[in-house]
C-alpha cells in the first residue's frame, strides 16, 4: 500500500509542477470601459444568480417578425468580435444581445468572476437559459435565435440539448464542435491532473492569432485586444468536454432550424466532421452556407454578407407566432 502511494506521488507531483498557471487579473476598468464606449448594456441573473452583463445593438425599427438574436462568442473572444456583424443585423431591423460568457469579456473580476473559469456546480447552458428567459419575458419579441461563433457554436448546440424547444432557430458560424486544433498529450495530462487537484489553474488555448483571419487590420485588433483570453481553467475545459458529449447525442425530438456557416480555408475547424455531425439526424432541418475564400472569422471579414445570409434564411422559415 505504501509503495502504491509512493508511486502515485512520483507520478502526480511532477505533473503538478508542470501544470497550468494562475488566473490572470483580468482587464482593467478602463479597458472594459473602452470596450463598451456608448453601447447599450444590461444584466441578467445567471445560473447561480450572479449578475452577467451583455451588450445590445438595437434597430431603429424592429423587423416584422419581431425576432431577436442572442450571440454566444468563442473560447478566446467576447461580444466585441461580433460587433460589425451585429451592427449590420441591427441596421436591418434585428436586435442582437451579445452575452459575454462568465469569465470572459466584460464579465471578469470586475463582476467577481475568475477569468477563463467556470465555478464548480455551474452549468454554462443554464446561464443561456436565464438569458433566453429574460429576453422572452420582456414581451418585445416573438422569435429568438441563437448565434454561436466557433466554440460558441458548441455552446449553442449543448444548450439546445439541455433546454429543448426554447428557441426558434440556431445560427452556427464556423462552430467548434469538431476542431482541428488540440492540446498536446502532456498538456492534456496536466489538464486532467488540474481537474482534480487545481480546477482554477489555467491552460493555453491552442489557437494561433493568424488562424482567425488574413486581414491585417483584424489581426492587429485580435492581437492587441486586452479582453481576449489566452488561457482557460481546467474546470472550464471539463465543462467543455461535458458539452462535447452532449452535442453527440441523438434524440428523437423536433429540432429547431439550423443555419451553418463554414469557411473554406478554416485551419481551426474540421469542416467535413462538422457537416457530418449537424446532418447526422435526418429530423434536423439544416442549411449550410460555405464561404470558400474565408479563413475562420467570417464575422470580421465579411460581416455584411453574413448578416444578409442570416436574414435571407430567416425569411424562408415559417412564422411561429
Amino acid at each position: 500500500m505504501h509503495c502504491r502511494h509512493f508511486l502515485l506521488t512520483c507520478l502526480v507531483v511532477p505533473l503538478l509542477c508542470h501544470c497550468g498557471s494562475s488566473p490572470d487579473p483580468g482587464p482593467t476598468a478602463a479597458q472594459i470601459s473602452e470596450r463598451l464606449g456608448k453601447l447599450e448594456t444590461g444584466t441578467f441573473a445567471g445560473a447561480d444568480d450572479k449578475e452577467i452583463a451583455y451588450v445590445v445593438q438595437r434597430p431603429a425599427r424592429l423587423n416584422p417578425r419581431r425576432a431577436a438574436f442572442l450571440y454566444l462568442h468563442g473560447i478566446e473572444s467576447h461580444g466585441g468580435w461580433f460587433d460589425l456583424a451585429a451592427g449590420q443585423l441591427a441596421r436591418r431591423g434585428y436586435p442582437v444581445f451579445s452575452i459575454d460568457r462568465r469569465g470572459s469579456g466584460i464579465n471578469r473580476e470586475n463582476r467577481h468572476f475568475t477569468s477563463g473559469h467556470v465555478e464548480s456546480g455551474v452549468r454554462l447552458v443554464d446561464d443561456v437559459q436565464r438569458a433566453v428567459a429574460a429576453v422572452r419575458a420582456s414581451g418585445k419579441f416573438d422569435e429568438i435565435y441563437l448565434i454561436g461563433l466557433s466554440w460558441g457554436g458548441k455552446y449553442v448546440m449543448a444548450y439546445d440539448v439541455a433546454h429543448p424547444n426554447q428557441i426558434d432557430g440556431m445560427v452556427l458560424v464556423t462552430p467548434g464542435m469538431k476542431p482541428k486544433v488540440d492540446l498536446t498529450v502532456p498538456q492534456k495530462a496536466a489538464v486532467f491532473v488540474d481537474m482534480v487537484f487545481a480546477p482554477e489553474r489555467q491552460h493555453p488555448v491552442p489557437i494561433e492569432t493568424e488562424m482567425f483571419t488574413t486581414d491585417p487590420d483584424q489581426l492587429a485588433y485580435i492581437r492587441n485586444d486586452p479582453l481576449r483570453l489566452h488561457t482557460v481553467s481546467a474546470a472550464f475545459l471539463k465543462e467543455s468536454i461535458r458539452m462535447d458529449r452532449m452535442v453527440e447525442r441523438s434524440e428523437d425530438r423536433e429540432y429547431p432550424p439550423l443555419l451553418l456557416f463554414l469557411a473554406g480555408r478554416d485551419r481551426i475547424i474540421d469542416n467535413e466532421a462538422t457537416r457530418e455531425l449537424v446532418t447526422r439526424d435526418p429530423q434536423r432541418p439544416v442549411k449550410i452556407v460555405e464561404y470558400p475564400e474565408q479563413t475562420h472569422s467570417i464575422q470580421l471579414d465579411a460581416p455584411d454578407r453574413l448578416a444578409r445570409d442570416m436574414i435571407r434564411w430567416i425569411d424562408t422559415l415559417p412564422r411561429k407566432h
